[in-house]
């Protein structure tokens, strides 16, 4: 057993603890509380003091995509070509081409690549939609806790009957809870590249294995047109380029009401994007126990919008982050992700630093399923901590949100997952 003792011991379950410790035994918190309580409890328990550190939960990105790491600096690439005028559906047609195109070791390049990046910035747990079928072994090896949802893309059945065997295939695989790490879900992409019949079949799939499902969903104003009369980008662009040959009818609805009005909204889904939500939207969510994955920085990135997350929060719909991938974004580092969303919303909403890290820890957890894991210091939980350096970070006023707005990569002194540390400077 080890005891880990820090300045403050931010458990996102009650107050911050001043002077407070965490016991560790294999991969499971012991116990919670005042350091001098602990040492006291566990006299044989070997000790690690962290007097100017912060121990908290480690980070959860409920969306990524980590076989895209390498797709960058391509002609389309809004990240690294600031200032040229983005097209979603463009861009969509550029990442679809290359995930096509790409071999099996560079994706393989990409998920190492890219779960270092989430390691180094104190992300735990990640929520992947993939479409590389190597990514589970890597991700073990590294020891990053993930949820992994093999993605499910065509619009033409005998397509989408292949990709769904072969998801279904990974799912069962690893549906028994072998793995110490690495759960499934289902990962059908979005609405308008799936029909009905595949979505239904998901979402069932979905509710009878008790797993996850998540699915882009309301993220364009390129899928509202077409989810209301089969125009735009999606049909004049997207159907062509891949090859997709029959324009479904015009829905005359939001890409919320077709899946509410297919029953998919019955597996309360995770819902990626929500940037053009309507005000008839958000019942449908609420009412099924749906979650809404926002991604601000990719949101900006690709002008699809903001948000709105006063009418989230009001509604009552448990709302978290993600990153989405390097394509879309900068980095992989949810503090970055925070403080964009912080950024984008303080004009609208007062929040604390306690809730905004919410959407990256206890809710996250809870908008996985994994609540009785990870998420929050508790007794009895996994033993995902990550270790904080606060010696330049103000600990006047709401501290977690001065975390927020001043931690990078070099405050983070160490990250264990499940009682083993997968990177440590100290």
């Amino acid at each position: 057993m080890q005891i880990l003792s820090c300045k403050y011991l931010i458990t996102m379950d009650g107050e911050l603890i001043v002077d407070g410790a965490v016991a560790v035994e294999n991969d499971e918190i012991i116990d919670v509380g005042l350091e001098s309580e602990l040492l006291q409890r566990y006299t044989g328990a070997t000790h690690e003091d962290y007097p100017d550190c912060a121990i908290m939960p480690g980070l959860i990105n409920c969306h990524t995509h980590l076989d895209m790491s390498l797709f960058r600096d391509f002609p389309l690439d809004p990240v690294r070509h600031p200032g040229q005028e983005v097209n979603f559906v463009n861009w969509l047609i550029s990442c679809f081409n290359y995930k096509k195109e790409v071999s099996s070791t560079i994706q393989r390049e990409a998920v190492t690549w890219g779960a270092d990046e989430c390691l180094n910035a104190g992300t735990t747990c990640i929520a992947d939609m993939s479409s590389y079928e190597g990514i589970i072994p890597v991700l073990e090896q590294k020891g990053l806790r993930s949820v992994i949802f093999p993605e499910v893309l065509s619009i033409n059945n005998a397509a989408a009957k292949d990709l769904f065997e072969s998801a279904m295939a990974v799912i069962e695989k690893y549906l028994d809870g072998e793995s110490e790490l690495i759960t499934v879900g289902a990962g059908p992409y979005s609405p308008y590249s799936l029909s009905r019949n595949v979505l239904k079949v998901m979402s069932g799939f979905s509710r009878n294995a008790e797993i996850p499902v998540m699915i882009h969903a309301s993220e364009s104003f390129s899928e509202m047109e077409f989810f209301h009369d089969s125009t735009g980008d999606i049909a004049n662009k997207l159907f062509p380029t891949i090859g997709w040959e029959d324009l479904p009818p015009e829905h005359r609805r939001t890409p919320i009401h077709h899946l509410s009005q297919i029953g998919f909204l019955d597996a309360s889904p995770l819902l990626v994007g929500c940037t053009q939500l309507t005000q008839n939207d958000f019942p449908h969510i609420a009412q099924t126990g749906s979650k809404v994955v926002i991604t601000p920085r990719s949101h900006m990135n690709l002008q699809q919008g903001k948000a709105n997350y006063k009418a989230l929060k009001s509604n009552h719909i448990l709302t978290v982050l993600g990153t989405d991938s390097i394509p879309s974004v900068e980095t992989l580092s949810l503090w970055d992700e925070m403080r964009a969303f912080i950024d984008q919303h303080n004009d609208e909403i007062c929040v604390s630093g306690y809730e905004v890290l919410s959407m990256v820890t206890n809710h996250a957890a809870r908008a996985l399923g994994l609540e009785e894991e990870i998420g929050s210091i508790q007794k009895g939980k996994k033993a995902d901590l990550i270790l904080i350096d606060m010696a330049d970070i103000s600990d006047d006023g709401d501290i977690i949100m001065n975390l927020i707005k001043g931690v990078t990569n070099a405050h983070i002194k160490s990250v264990m997952i499940a009682g083993r540390n997968v990177k440590s400077v100290c």
